[in-house]
This record gives structure tokens, C-alpha cells and sequence, in this order.
């Protein structure tokens, strides 16, 4: 897919590509890794000048995510740069691995002049300072590729680079870290910022690589080329479109908008615990006569009581359970249990008492509907923004090797078969999750849980419009959203790294769910 911000010139001068904000992890097998090796190849075809990685090219810059993407760019056919951003000081160990590509500040391509300063930790330092003083008095035209834009860097920064533009003949700044394409004008310098090639945060346009183009006359022109990521979606495990929702409310009501709507997916989350079970029953009778249908019942949270050491809210669940297999659900979603992370284990990473508990808990629950054929679908929550990632402060199961430990030991503890208990994923959660949210990237749950996936919850993550509080449970305006983009889930699903289980559109407006609803469609129907 090409997007043109500029017609490109019939004779360019020189011509090179801009990579950035990839935010590759220590695995190969995430969409993530998927886009550099084509962004990598699109390089090769192309036959560029040049190609400047501009930072967060790793999630939290550790040893291997590193190491991948140095080799990675070792297939490059022309000259590379790389400049760091604040990704890459997540972690030590990326540092010493990438050390001496960061070295290569400035380099002269074609009579263009490239300037690497380091704008990683959000400002620019002193010996930055001098030294950009001193490359621009080598003439010619320069071009700035670094991580921030300008105004984005701290105050005194954004001074220094805004008097420093205005004063030396710097044609085009170029940077990333903001996950949207921008172009506007900086004490007299072009300056553009891109999407980027994460597959999970790109933000108005799909992810992908620019190309930018110079003119003899000095003129820049700019084209966004997106990564062509899969959305061969159908077919789904189930026999119709695989597209729902989950519905936090009346359950009665939720059939019959469901009936509404004409949709085959739904599930059912009782708000108030008084609803009439029989109304239930015979509106589920009447949507069952008009098409096929996959049915869900999201129960109650299973809380520790910390000064009792017992679990709390176990008769809500068993009541519910009831009435769920006399409703003929397909699944029972289940939050993880309700406590910190440091009371599932001893210091010495052994089971805590209350694992015990809580595995005897979910035993007597759900065996009796296992055996029917219900599935359990194991849902994961999110811990706060900003939650630390250890165990004395977030909540159990927010980090990834905890989820599946957990999913197993219940498989084990019910007998379970191949795909009877499984991980209710929901994307939302996995991006807004504390500090963990960034070190454990979505592609990162893709790769991990993807085969035990027995279903999803869908929605977006956005600042509320009124308290700026980051909040969950909001529409979906396009695939290529902020905080979610949905590329990298389409990617997913389509290569079969994920499971193509139900989807549940779990947002809680009514007429955002229901746009929201309709985008999903219209995705897996075109496909």
C-alpha cells in the first residue's frame, strides 16, 4: 500500500528510507518480527541510498531483542544508521550490543549531509549541543534523523533545537516515538514524524517504512509505504462470522439486541444479580430458531480474602453456573483469581497455600460443566498505569508465563481434553497493564497463548475525555487505532498464530459497541 504525502521527483538526487518504533522483543515469531524482515526486503528492492533506524527499534532494549534486529539489518544491501530511543534504555543490554551502530553519527550520501544527534532520554545533551555546531559547518544540506520530535523533547531542548534550526541550513528533521504521521514546519526546517512499523501501536495509517526522495532543485518529497500485513480472516471455528459481544448489563436485554442485530456471537455478564433466569431462557429459544449461536457467561470474580485466607464470591459463581447451562452456554469466562501476584507464590517460587485453594475452587465449579462440554476460557486482567512489573505490587496473572501456568494447572487439575479450558484474551488488558504493558508487547501474547486462545474480549484503551484517566472498554474507530492498532491482531489471526476463536466486542457504551461491532464485521466478511 502506497500513501503519498509528495509527488516524487522524476530524477532524485539521493533517496533513502526512514525505519522506526518497531519495538521488537526477544522473540521471532510476533508479527513485529514478521514486519522488519519486510521492511528489511522492501529496503533491498527499492535499491535506496540509505536506510536510518530512529529508534525504539527494540520494546525495552534487551540483549536479544537487540542482537535480532542487528542481524536483521546485516541483509541490508546499502548503507544503515541508528540512533536510539528511550525503548532502547528500558534495559541495560542493549547498550554494549548496539553500541558501535550507534557510533556512526554522521555520514555524507549523494551531497546530503546526515546528522544522528541522541535524543533517547527525551532531551538533548551538551556534547550534542557542540557537536551539532560543529558537523553543520561542513556545508552542504543537512538532514536531522534522531528519535523526538521537537516537541517532545524537554523544554530547554526544545529551545536550544528550535534557535539551533533557525540559524544553520537544516532541510529536513526526521524523527519517530510519537506512533502518528506529521508534517509541519520548525524555525524554518520540514519537520516529519511517521508512524513507524509496529504492528500494535500505529496510529492513522498502517504500519510501515517512508521513503524519502531529494531532488536536484532540493526539494524533499515523502511516501509512507505500509507493511502489507495478512487478513486472510475466514474461515473461524465457528460456522458463521465469528464477530459478537459482551454485553456488562441486563442479560435479557443483551438477547434480544443481540436478535436486534442479527448477530451469532454473544455473551452474557449479569450487572444486577436479580435478573429472571426463565425470560432469559425463552428469549435464547427464539434467537436460537432464527440462526446458529455461540454463547458465553461471563461470571463473577473470584477474590482472596487476605485476613481470612479464604476465596470469596463462590455462590454467586455456582448460582450463575446454573443458570448458564440451563441458558445451553458453549463457554464460561472466568477472571484469573482475584490477588497479588506475591500471594500465589512463596519467596522461593514454590505454590503458595492459596494456589491450592484456588485450584480446589475451580475444581468443584466447573468440573460438572467441563464434562457436559462447556469450555472454561480463562480470562487475563491488567494492572493499573504505571503498576511495577514485580510481584509485591501487581496483580497475579498480568504477566504472561503466569497466565499459562495457571490455564495449565486447571487443565490438569479437571482432566481436561485439548481445548476444553483455554485463555479469554483480552487485547485491551494486554496493552493496558501497568509497567508491563510495554515490556510484554501484544505481539508477545500472540506468540505465547495464541494456541490455547478459547476466546477474546475486543476493544480499545484511550485517555477519558473528561478525568484523562487511561480507560478500557472503549470503540474501536479503525484498525489502525491509538492505543491498539489491530494490524498486528489481523497479522496474527491470519497466519494462525492465534486460534480463531469467537470475538467479543466488549465495549461498554451502546452505540460505540455497536460501531465498533459493525468495523469487526466488515472485516471478516470482506475476507
Amino acid at each position: 500500500m502506497w500513501l503519498c504525502f509528495d509527488p516524487m521527483p522524476e530524477d532524485p538526487c539521493v533517496r533513502f528510507i526512514q525505519i522506526t518504533d518497531l519495538h521488537l522483543s526477544d522473540r521471532n515469531d510476533t508479527p513485529a518480527a514478521d514486519a522488519l524482515q519486510w521492511a528489511i526486503a522492501e529496503s533491498n528492492r527499492l535499491a535506496v541510498d540509505l536506510v536510518a533506524f530512529t529508534g525504539d527499534m527494540t520494546t525495552c532494549g534487551t540483549e536479544a531483542s537487540a542482537t535480532s534486529f542487528l542481524t536483521a539489518a546485516s541483509a541490508l544491501n546499502m548503507p544503515w544508521v541508528f540512533t536510539p530511543g528511550n525503548a532502547e534504555l528500558r534495559t541495560v543490554g542493549a547498550a554494549p550490543v548496539l553500541a558501535a551502530a550507534a557510533s556512526r553519527r554522521s555520514l555524507v550520501v549523494e551531497g546530503v549531509h546526515f546528522l544522528l544527534p541522541d535524543t533517547s532520554t527525551g532531551r538533548l545533551g551538551a556534547e550534542d549541543r557542540r557537536w551539532l555546531d560543529m558537523e553543520t559547518g561542513a556545508g552542504g544540506p543537512n538532514v536531522l534523523l534522531t528519535h523526538y520530535p521537537v516537541d517532545v523533547l524537554d523544554a530547554d531542548s526544545r529551545a536550544w533545537v528550535e534557535a539551533w534550526l533557525a540559524a544553520h541550513p537544516v532541510e529536513l528533521y526526521l524523527a519517530g516515538h510519537r506512533h502518528f504521521a506529521r508534517g509541519r514546519a520548525v524555525a524554518g526546517c520540514r519537520e516529519i514524524i511517521t508512524q513507524g512499523l509496529d504492528p500494535d501501536k500505529a496510529f492513522g495509517g498502517p504500519p510501515g517504512i517512508t521513503l524519502l526522495e531529494r531532488s536536484a532543485a532540493g526539494d524533499w518529497s515523502v511516501q509512507a509505504i505500509g507493511w502489507p500485513h495478512e487478513n486472510a480472516l475466514l474461515p473461524a471455528l465457528t460456522d458463521h462470522c465469528p464477530v459478537g459481544w459482551s454485553i456488562h448489563g441486563d442479560p435479557l436485554e443483551t438477547v434480544r439486541e443481540t436478535r436486534r442485530h442479527a448477530l451469532h456471537v454473544l455473551e452474557l455478564r449479569p450487572l444486577d444479580p436479580a435478573y429472571e433466569v426463565a425470560a432469559i431462557i425463552h428469549e435464547l429459544r427464539a434467537l436460537r430458531d432464527e440462526r446458529p449461536v455461540y454463547l458465553s457467561w461471563h461470571l463473577p470474580n473470584l477474590p482472596w480474602a487476605e485476613d481470612t485466607g479464604t476465596i470469596e464470591g463462590q455462590d454467586a459463581v455456582r448460582r450463575q453456573i446454573d443458570h448458564g447451562r440451563a441458558c445451553g452456554v458453549n463457554a464460561f469466562t472466568v477472571h484469573v483469581p482475584k490477588i497479588g501476584a506475591d500471594g500465589m507464590y512463596e519467596a522461593d517460587d514454590t505454590h503458595a497455600a492459596a494456589w491450592e485453594a484456588f485450584l480446589v475452587c475451580y475444581e468443584d465449579l466447573f468440573r460438572e460443566a467441563l464434562t457436559a462440554g462447556v469450555t472454561v476460557s480463562i480470562e487475563n486482567i491488567h494492572n493499573q498505569p504505571g503498576t511495577p512489573a514485580d510481584r509485591a505490587s501487581r496483580a497475579f496473572a498480568t504477566e504472561i508465563g503466569e497466565y499459562l501456568e495457571w490455564i495449565e494447572a486447571v487443565t490438569h487439575r479437571l482432566g481436561a481434553g485439548a481445548g476444553q479450558v483455554g485463555a479469554h484474551f483480552d487485547i485491551g488488558h494486554g496493552r493496558n497493564n501497568g509497567i508491563l504493558g510495554n515490556t510484554q508487547p501484544l505481539g508477545d501474547w500472540y506468540a505465547r497463548i495464541g494456541s490455547r486462545i478459547t476466546g477474546y474480549h475486543i476493544h480499545q484503551v484511550r485517555p477519558h475525555e473528561d478525568t484523562g484517566k487511561l480507560t478500557n472498554h472503549r470503540d474501536i474507530l479503525s484498525v489502525y487505532d491509538r492505543t491498539i492498532s489491530y494490524a498486528g491482531f489481523l497479522h496474527a489471526w491470519s497466519r494462525r498464530m492465534l486460534n480463531r476463536a469467537p470475538l467479543f466486542i466488549e465495549v461498554r457504551d451502546a452505540q460505540e459497541r455497536q460501531r465498533t461491532t459493525r468495523l469487526f464485521q466488515e472485516l471478516f466478511a470482506a475476507k
